[in-house]
């Protein structure tokens, strides 16, 4: 009972410390903010390119200033005249992967962003932030925007919605939108077989399938000009809805879309929080960005597993548990410093993590045999390296690829954004 009660008062606490008045800094729109995010593993800095407002606010309004950074990027929306911060939110982005890459050494990329806020009722700033993976924050951009005198474009309608799974409201619910790629007009009945299937994958894995009234689900109906995805590495190269392409930096399983303006443009047609690219590929790939967009195949055995999996990365910002596969990223969790991904510790401030969750009989760090199946515990090799970085869980769907199968620690994140966005 006294556990009851304290968990009342903690939720009670946090609607009162981070919740806003929405009506009163905000109005029922979108406001999407495009720019470009260049520079190499040295160096960094946004260009912006555009401002886009329609729709409505499908995020979270009693969370308007996020509880805590699971992203290297960072928004900040301020009031005009006192300062007062009246909105945040966290992502990743490609950049920050690619920054980490041996090509970033010697060549500059340019990688498309947008990030969604909601429309503000006067003029205010707004500031753009990007963490290192040393957790040293670099204010990228600052900037106004106002609603009597900044030009930004209205949201047009372009494709048919397709209502697969409503689980409540737009403002109490996590609304997440599926937009194919490579899909020709002569697989009509292929994308709406597909679009059904990856939701039923979804809907039936813990802990979705226990918070299903807090999920909605669409689907966008959009042609590619061609059937297929584009694959460098095989010489096959298809002209589609969003050009998503294996081989994105210089991993052949990685499956991404850099069109990012274009990808927006599109999911506007619709109520979106989060973005889910279904590619009509055979070939096994795919890729997950927290508060981004996740990619997954069509095709395969293992596509409930990559789709859950991505999942997770986008949707509440977990790591990668995994240490044997081929990976283009280096350095990604630095010695000495704490992931910021909530299944991943270097004991540096494990007491921040699932410290609590641990029986007291289980050694820290647990040993990786199979006498510790299905016990929460420390084992090391996680966030693509084999020493010096701990995951919570043997053979969780965050390392191996294994359908309906997330550890206590990455389910607690999970259903903890489902209470984000429906409280």
């Amino acid at each position: 009972m006294k556990r009851v009660v304290l968990l009342i008062f903690l939720i009670s606490f946090i609607h009162v410390v981070f919740g806003q008045h929405f009506d009163e800094f905000f109005v029922n729109k979108t406001l999407r903010i495009n720019y470009l995010h260049i520079g190499k593993n040295d160096s960094e800095q946004i260009e912006l390119i555009s401002f886009n407002h329609g729709g409505k606010w499908s995020g979270t309004r009693n969370y308007l200033i996020e509880p805590s950074r699971l992203g290297d990027m960072l928004i900040e929306v301020f009031e005009i005249g006192t300062g007062k911060l009246v909105f945040s939110r966290s992502y990743s982005c490609l950049f920050g992967e690619y920054a980490s890459t041996k090509r970033a050494e010697t060549e500059i990329g340019s990688f498309e962003e947008a990030i969604n806020i909601p429309y503000p009722k006067s003029k205010i700033n707004f500031k753009i932030t990007s963490f290192s993976r040393k957790q040293i924050p670099n204010v990228l951009y600052e900037g106004t925007f106002d609603p009597t005198s900044t030009k930004s474009e209205l949201f047009t309608k372009e494709h048919k919605v397709k209502n697969i799974h409503i689980g409540g409201s737009i403002e109490k619910s996590v609304d997440i939108l599926f937009i194919p790629d490579g899909y020709s007009l002569d697989d009509k009945s292929v994308l709406k077989a597909d679009m059904e299937r990856f939701a039923n994958y979804v809907l039936n894995c813990s802990p979705f399938s226990e918070h299903k009234d807090k999920i909605n689900i669409r689907a966008i109906e959009g042609y590619s000009e061609e059937s297929g995805i584009t694959d460098p590495n095989s010489k096959i190269y298809k002209k589609t809805l969003l050009n998503c392409s294996f081989n994105t930096i210089d991993l052949d399983r990685y499956l991404m879309c850099l069109n990012i303006f274009k990808m927006h443009d599109i999911a506007e047609d619709a109520p979106y929080d989060i973005i889910i690219l279904i590619c009509n590929t055979p070939k096994y790939g795919g890729g997950g960005i927290y508060n981004f967009y996740c990619t997954v195949n069509n095709k395969g055995e293992k596509s409930n597993y990559v789709i859950v999996h991505e999942l997770g990365h986008l949707l509440a910002g977990l790591g990668d548990e995994y240490f044997s596969s081929e990976v283009s990223v280096r350095d990604y969790y630095p010695e000495g410093i704490e992931p910021v991904e909530p299944n991943l510790t270097t004991l540096v401030a494990f007491d921040k993590k699932w410290k609590n969750l641990i029986d007291t009989e289980i050694p820290i760090p647990t040993p990786d045999k199979k006498q510790y199946n299905n016990v929460l515990g420390v084992y090391e090799g996680g966030g693509y390296v084999a020493k010096g970085v701990y995951r919570p869980w043997r053979n969780c769907t965050m390392k191996d690829p294994i359908y309906n199968n997330f550890c206590p620690v990455c389910q607690k994140a999970i259903i903890e954004t489902f209470e984000y966005y429906s409280k």
